[in-house]
């Protein structure tokens, strides 16, 4: 197909197997190009991906286009928003202050800011880092996706407009007692780091953060560093599933260019251009020790109320202590996540906003630590008769004693456990079924008269079978 030989040739492959590289290395590379180069070739995946162990990278690639207008293909060194991923930069700086002893965490905010009001004395910078301020999210109102949040938001001065507004709301609840994450909390925190460094924010972080961990290819929006060079980001409507399950040329006419949206100035949010391989380069620093102590690593990603810590998720994946935080904004996800047990740093960047990120994620992550996965769901999307379907139709009863129900809809055929799901099931067989909201297969056993007696949804590696169930 003429679209699988263009995204083959947009593809960059940096697949690094050195001499120091043991045999588990080089298969985990192999299984994650796979993997990703379905992703790929079905059009689900335009970006960046690495993978590093130990401060070692083991996998890294680029797919698709960063400006598909002009043909220019995503490159390992393209630059491109990762949205709130900015906030583990937004928190260090604070703490970086603190070290240098402008700024206390545990102070008022009122203390670095004109016009605070009453409301807000009892806010401090930990309450902002650790989204707990009860100030309210500005993005919850103006809506991620929205025509008001982008002309809101491509404003001369958006986050001095975000500013002024939140002084003007009460709180949602009394500083430190609940979590409730806040986009708004970071911009205030912005605003508290500029006037405690005496500085603009932007020009703050890049000299105390970005450029001493080598992040070259970083900066602030609208920075000298990535103007020209950054990734356009890209939205499309939601697909129909038979797009999704046979694939979609990234040329096939369906993205939209988004407008470019300024987060500059003080938008500790989303302020941040990055790369898979400068984020890399801030793993490293979070081992502690390089312009972050042990101790400020430790701080850090000491969780608080919702397993929030400084501008990091801290909580579990795998059976194992994983720390993440993931962004998006109109036209750009990201995902970066760490398993510090096991040395691992996953990089994940995309300049298409609907992209299933998620799924790719967990599937790379269960590839580079070993455990089960599936390689993506692909193939033709068919039509089964009403007598094949009424076939498969009833009560499947899983060992745990939940019933799946599967019936067909005014939208099609559907398999429901009440209170734990509800899926489309789309049929790439006779009694075979991608599953959207799983991201994997459903198969049903028949017998000779093509009768279901059991179903198996598989997913995320893990066979869950099901016996068709009477009450």
């Amino acid at each position: 197909m003429k679209w699988l030989m263009a995204a083959a040739a947009a593809a960059l492959l940096s697949v690094v197997i050195g001499a120091s590289q043991n045999v588990d290395e080089q298969s985990v590379a192999q299984a994650l190009d796979r993997y990703l180069s379905i992703r790929a070739e079905l059009g689900h995946f335009s970006g960046a991906v690495l993978v590093a162990r130990h401060d070692r990278i083991i996998y890294r690639k680029a797919f698709g286009y960063a400006d598909l207008e002009k043909n220019v293909p995503y490159r390992l060194d393209t630059p491109q928003r990762v949205a709130s991923i900015s906030k583990m930069f937004t928190a260090a700086a604070a703490l970086k202050l603190r070290s240098a002893g402008k700024l206390r965490l545990d102070d008022s905010i009122c203390k670095y800011l004109r016009g605070c009001p009453d409301s807000w004395k009892a806010i401090t910078a930990q309450h902002l880092m650790r989204h707990t301020s009860g100030i309210p999210d500005y993005e919850e109102k103006l809506g991620l996706r929205s025509d008001k949040y982008l002309e809101f938001m491509r404003g001369a001065d958006s986050s001095g407009t975000i500013l002024q507004q939140a002084k003007s709301l009460p709180l949602d609840f009394e500083p430190g007692s609940k979590f409730n994450y806040s986009n708004t909390g970071y911009v205030v925190l912005a605003y508290v780091i500029e006037q405690a460094a005496g500085q603009p924010f932007t020009s703050y972080v890049a000299n105390a953060l970005l450029k001493p961990a080598g992040m070259d290819r970083s900066g602030a929006i609208d920075s000298d560093v990535i103007r020209g060079a950054a990734a356009a980001g890209y939205t499309h409507e939601p697909l129909d599933w038979k797009l999704i399950v046979e694939g979609v040329s990234l040329q096939a006419g369906h993205l939209r260019r988004l407008p470019t949206i300024s987060y500059a100035v003080a938008h500790g949010d989303a302020w941040l251009y990055s790369t898979v391989e400068d984020l890399w380069r801030w793993s490293r620093v979070m081992n502690g020790g390089q312009l972050l102590s042990a101790s400020e690593v430790r701080e850090i990603l000491t969780p608080g109320l919702g397993g929030y810590g400084y501008g990091w998720m801290v909580g579990s994946g795998f059976d194992r202590p994983r720390n993440r935080h993931n962004g998006q904004v109109p036209g750009y996800l990201a995902d970066f996540v760490r398993f510090p047990n096991d040395g691992v740093t996953i990089v994940v960047l995309t300049n298409v906003d609907r992209t299933r990120l998620n799924p790719i994620t967990r599937d790379i992550s269960a590839i580079t630590l070993g455990t089960p996965y599936d390689l993506p769901i692909r193939g033709r999307v068919i039509e089964l008769t009403v007598d094949q379907l009424k076939r498969i139709e009833g009560n499947y009863r899983l060992r745990d004693g939940q019933v799946v129900t599967v019936r067909q809809t005014s939208e099609g055929l559907e398999a429901e456990s009440k209170g734990r799901f509800k899926t489309p099931l789309v049929a790439i067989g006779p009694t075979e079924f991608f599953v959207p909201i799983f991201d994997g297969r459903a198969t049903f056993d028949v017998d000779a008269a093509g009768n279901a007696g059991r179903l198996n949804l598989r997913y995320s590696g893990d066979d869950h079978v099901a016996e068709r169930w009477s009450q």
